[in-house]
């Protein structure tokens, strides 16, 4: 292999900690040593970086800028003045391996031989080897760049990335490129400062003829961020905006470049304007040091300054857009297979919000943002199973399954599953989310996540924490599994206490979904006036849904179960297995699924034991006995049927169990072997709604079907000659219906003839269309509840905030001092500050009364689940004696990471509320917070509430006679002694005067009492009274007599 120079780029600004690893790795290369040039540029380091490396390293030559000048304009300046036939560019925190530029040259050779191949990126990972950070990325539509599976498991990452391929950009601090080609497309655009500099490198690059290469066998660590750690958040973010828009500004093609930016230009102005916001607070142009200050104002004006800044270089970015378009060699679309997700949401955290994301389908909408680009947006959605999904799975598990797939055609889906996934095959576009009760955290990230969620079942119940989550996402809430109605079911032969303990519990379950949800997906037209009923009785038919759809289809709609889109495949004879002896011409009648509490095996047994007395080719086979999923317990009537078929003598005769249950993917097998499927059940409300999953199965392998009247599928049986109907528990009708199917071949034929037709209604593409549909265009529904009058009172409240009291960590307690003006006082509201990230650390708070450093309220919290810049409410028993008592409450973050915790938002100046109260000493200023007190006519029960101990007070501050003490003072004292007793006094007076209301609040607890123990002495005088009068020995007598 041919032996290249090389001159490494180091920029630095005030990175001396790294200098010494990262020039050492340098030297450590398998490399000619004379073939290596190092270049250095400081920019106005103060920490004596410049003298370590003269003094360390001789042979490097050192740039020497005077203020710090970005990443771009360094690496530029270095490329002019370098010697090397390539420029090796790398972070200043970075350690590379020692074969580090062999395999990137070895990368560059076998590029297919391809001379236009200019620019290899390397493998990049974190410092102590563990995460991914870099192995090739792309950018949205917007501009905004970002690394493909940042923060993966590297050895997740080493199997995924291990072979070289085309990348749109090479991460700027670890890539090699042909220094010619650097300096004739222009280098870095010095205009970004810093970030996205090399995204934008590697769009031009390929739009010129060149193109980029990703090394997989090229690894560097990195220690993330030497120099940006220190980057004021809100500057950062400007260049995030304004570089991303300098971005599609210079490189889109003509033709999709008029849909980007005249209209938002204008907008952009027209809002700075109002705003009168100063550009010069924004400009790290005339003030570089501005970037690192610490933000004094919350106010971020980020955005606007961004494209404000691009519309006032429009001069300069108009040369550079000409210069790249003029001599532009592909088209937009010629570079789609670099842009997987060019429509992926960033930056992520406006796309979390329902709001942002429909103005911004809009937006796309109408600019036809999806054509220009052929691509569509995707949405990320959470599917929640409640039910294991796996070889062996249930209805609700299938339906999950078979929904993923589905949706995973135009979104991005997760689907969450509370098992160890056991399938054979990966399901592409189908992210597994696996999660336990009490090991929820994988599910609570892709919750954060998404921006749609679809749920079943009980879920928000067992994980308590997706509640909050929910409310801020488009929540989909599958209600075709009516379970409290099962419920009624199932425990109806149980304790009547303990039967209304779980109906009401799961009523409230049930209730609290109905509550949360945007959008209502059930089985069939009877269940959909059952939960428009409902959901009318919650106030989520109102005007706002009228509007939309004067039929409800905005809210609700009809997702049966369904079938397969795929036909049935008999693949091995599987009933062989199960039943012994079995014969070619035996006939099989098939239960498909379990054996609940609501179905009626008993009669089907005993019409297989009146047909077995006739004939023996007769054989019934129950398909699944033990529930894949462990939660769920066998039922009564299981039991039941297994004695039944022992005691007739027809069990493994002509009646079979599987004690286990079919794998899914073999369950076509028993079905295609079947000459009929069953359906039985009992007479009762769960029939009414219910959808019986198995009976899809039977019409998706052409089993003309026996199903006991009073459901769904009897009238559509009945209707569409798709099998017969008899009555509940008839033991003659059940068997006069097997006899037909099983005898009268032209009716059997007639009945297979026409599920073929009636079957195609019910394939999985054409019932999760209503789905589908939401999906695409979802909404987040307005509340039309009106805010009842709460008993609550606001009794402080401070909601102006300036800044915040830094981060809560172990050891800092921060938290405020006050005094309540209300009796019964419930309820502490903080604002608090997440830094925007998710802090997966637990809070404490306590709340103490301070006269006595009691504590009277302590509760814990999860940072994981607070949201930025939001209120958090503690509630606890009211105080009923609180008015004119002082309290103090703080916070503490059980967690020693300054990057894995929370703040609280405080205002330095105001203090009328109280005081901030850290670490037992009071701080100047206020948290903003708010308490409430409950508004009582007639008062609280002190058995529902907390009563404090009353203040003892000092006598000796009630016997001072203050008329001797003036007279004294009059005698022996100047004016200035005079005024300085006068303020004193005051000060006693004031602080007698709030004795005085403490000992009025601990008379009234007296009185309280009093009033108490006066009821009691009734009640004793009168029993009393009763006992006098009551002859003892006649008592006895009647008692020795029993």
């Amino acid at each position: 292999m041919k032996e290249r120079s090389v001159s490494f780029i180091i920029v630095n600004y005030n990175g001396i900690q790294h200098l010494k690893e990262c020039f050492d790795t340098i030297k450590k290369l398998d490399y000619p040593k004379e073939k290596i040039e190092c270049i250095m540029v400081d920019n106005g380091s103060s920490d004596g970086s410049v003298q370590f490396i003269e003094e360390n390293y001789s042979y490097v030559k050192i740039i020497k800028n005077d203020s710090n000048e970005g990443f771009a304009k360094p690496n530029n300046d270095a490329a002019k003045i370098a010697t090397g036939d390539y420029l090796a560019l790398i972070n200043n925190d970075m350690r590379i391996d020692k074969d580090w530029l062999n395999a990137m040259f070895k990368t560059l050779d076998e590029a297919s031989g391809d001379e236009s191949y200019a620019c290899v990126g390397s493998k990049i990972i974190n410092w102590n080897g563990t995460k991914l950070d870099f192995a090739g990325g792309s950018i949205n539509f917007a501009g905004y760049g970002y690394q493909f599976d940042y923060g993966m498991d590297v050895k997740e990452a080493e199997l995924k990335y291990s072979e070289d391929r085309d990348i749109l950009f090479a991460c700027g601090g670890a890539l090699l490129i042909d220094r010619n080609v650097f300096l004739k497309v222009g280098g870095f655009d010095e205009d970004y400062f810093a970030y996205y500099e090399d995204v934008d490198l590697g769009w031009r690059l390929w739009i010129l003829g060149y193109k980029v290469r990703f090394c997989a066998k090229a690894k560097c660590y990195h220690k993330h961020n030497g120099t940006s750690k220190k980057f004021n958040t809100h500057k950062m973010k400007t260049l995030f905006e304004r570089n991303a828009l300098y971005t599609i500004y210079k490189n889109y093609s003509q033709e999709n470049f008029d849909i980007v930016l005249c209209n938002l230009f204008l907008l952009i102005q027209r809002i700075q304007m109002d705003l009168n916001i100063n550009d010069d607070l924004y400009d790290i142009t005339n003030n570089k040091d501005l970037y690192f200050e610490i933000d004094e104002k919350k106010d971020n004006y980020s955005s606007i300054v961004a494209i404000n800044n691009l519309s006032s270089n429009l001069e300069r970015l108009n040369k550079k857009r000409q210069f790249i378009q003029e001599n532009r060699k592909i088209k937009d679309t010629d570079i789609s297979e670099l842009l997987p997700n060019p429509l992926m949401p960033f930056p992520v955290e406006y796309y979390h919000d329902y709001k942002y994301l429909d103005k911004f389908q809009k937006m796309i909408n109408n600019y036809n943002v999806e054509e220009k680009l052929n691509t569509k947006f995707k949405r990320k959605i959470l599917l929640i199973s409640n039910e294991p999904i796996g070889k062996k799975m249930a209805g609700p598990g299938i339906r999950y399954l078979e929904f993923a797939k589905g949706l995973c055609k135009d979104n991005d889906v997760a689907l969450a599953i509370p098992n160890k996934s056991n399938f054979d095959k990966k399901f592409e576009g189908i992210e597994l989310v696996e999660y336990e009760l009490g090991k929820a955290d994988a599910l609570i990230k892709a919750a954060w996540e998404s921006d749609i969620i679809i749920l079943q079942g009980l879920i928000l119940e067992l994980i308590q924490e997706l509640k909050s989550i929910c409310k801020q996402k488009i929540l989909v809430v599958d209600i075709y599994d009516p379970f409290v109605i099962e419920i009624l079911e199932t425990y109806k032969n149980k304790n009547i206490n303990n039967r209304v303990l779980a109906h009401n519990q799961n009523l409230r379950i049930q209730n609290e979904q109905l509550q949360l949800g945007d959008y209502f997906i059930c089985a069939n037209d009877k269940q959909m006036d059952m939960w428009i009923g409902m959901l009318t009785a919650l106030n989520k038919v109102n005007p706002y849904e009228y509007d939309m759809s004067p039929k409800l289809e905005r809210l609700i709609d009809l997702v049966p179960f369904g079938i397969s889109n795929e036909e049935p495949i008999h693949t091995k004879d599987s009933m062989k297995e199960k039943i012994p002896n079995l014969k070619k011409e035996d006939k099989i009648l098939l239960w498909g699924g379990g054996i609940w509490n609501w179905f009626d095996p008993i009669t089907l047994i005993k019409s297989v034991y009146e047909i077995s007395k006739k004939r023996t080719d007769i054989k019934l086979f129950f398909m699944g006995v033990k529930h894949p999923n462990p939660a769920v317990p066998e039922m009564e009537v299981c039991g039941e049927a297994i004695k039944l078929s022992e005691k007739l003598g027809i069990k493994d005769k002509y009646v079979f169990f599987n004690m286990d249950w079919v794998d899914y993917l073999e369950r076509q097998n028993f079905l295609l072997e079947s000459f009929a499927g069953v359906s039985c059940h009992l007479d009762n409300l769960e029939t009414r709604f219910s959808f019986r999953t198995r009976i899809l199965d039977y019409l998706w392998a052409r089993l003309p079907i026996i199903a006991t009247e009073g459901d769904y599928f009897a009238d559509l049986i009945q209707q569409e000659q798709l099998g017969i109907v008899v009555k509940y528990k008839n033991v003659e009708s059940l068997t006069n219906a097997i006899l037909k199917l099983a005898d009268d071949k032209e009716f059997f034929n007639q009945c297979k003839k026409n599920i073929n037709v009636v079957r195609e209604k019910y394939k999985w593409s054409v019932v999760m269309k209503p789905l589908v549909d939401f999906c695409n265009a979802p909404l987040k529904k307005k509340n039309a509840n009106v805010a009842s009058n709460s008993n609550y009172i606001i009794d402080l409240e401070q909601k102006v905030q300036d800044s915040v009291v830094g981060q809560l960590v172990t050891g800092r307690k921060i938290g405020q001092k006050f005094r309540c003006r209300y009796p019964n006082f419930a309820s502490i509201e903080v604002k608090i500050a997440t830094y925007d990230r998710i802090n997966d650390h637990k809070i404490i708070f306590k709340l103490y009364d301070f006269s006595n450093n009691e504590v009277l309220v302590e509760k814990e919290l999860e940072g994981k689940n607070l949201i930025d810049n939001s209120w958090i409410t503690i509630e606890f028993k009211p105080i009923i004696n609180s008015e004119g008592r002082e309290f103090y409450f703080y916070f503490e973050g059980l967690t020693d990471e300054y990057d894995n915790c929370i703040t609280i938002w405080k205002n330095k100046k105001e203090d009328s509320f109280g005081s901030i109260w850290e670490n037992s000493r009071l701080l100047e200023g206020s948290l903003v917070y708010r308490t409430k007190c409950i508004y009582s006519v007639k008062g609280i029960n002190p058995k529902n509430g907390i009563m404090l101990s009353p203040i003892e007070y000092d006598e000796s501050d009630f016997d001072e006679n203050i008329e001797e003490s003036f007279d004294s003072l009059k005698n022996n004292s100047d004016g200035n002694d005079l005024n300085e007793i006068i303020i004193k006094k005051l000060k006693r007076l004031e602080r007698l005067e709030k004795k005085v209301k403490a000992m009025e609040n601990s008379l009234s607890k007296k009185e309280l009492d009093i009033n108490r123990l006066s009821s009691w002495m009734e009640k004793i005088d009168k029993r009393l009274r009763r006992i006098s009068k009551l002859n003892i020995f006649s008592l006895f007598r009647r008692i020795f007599k029993k």
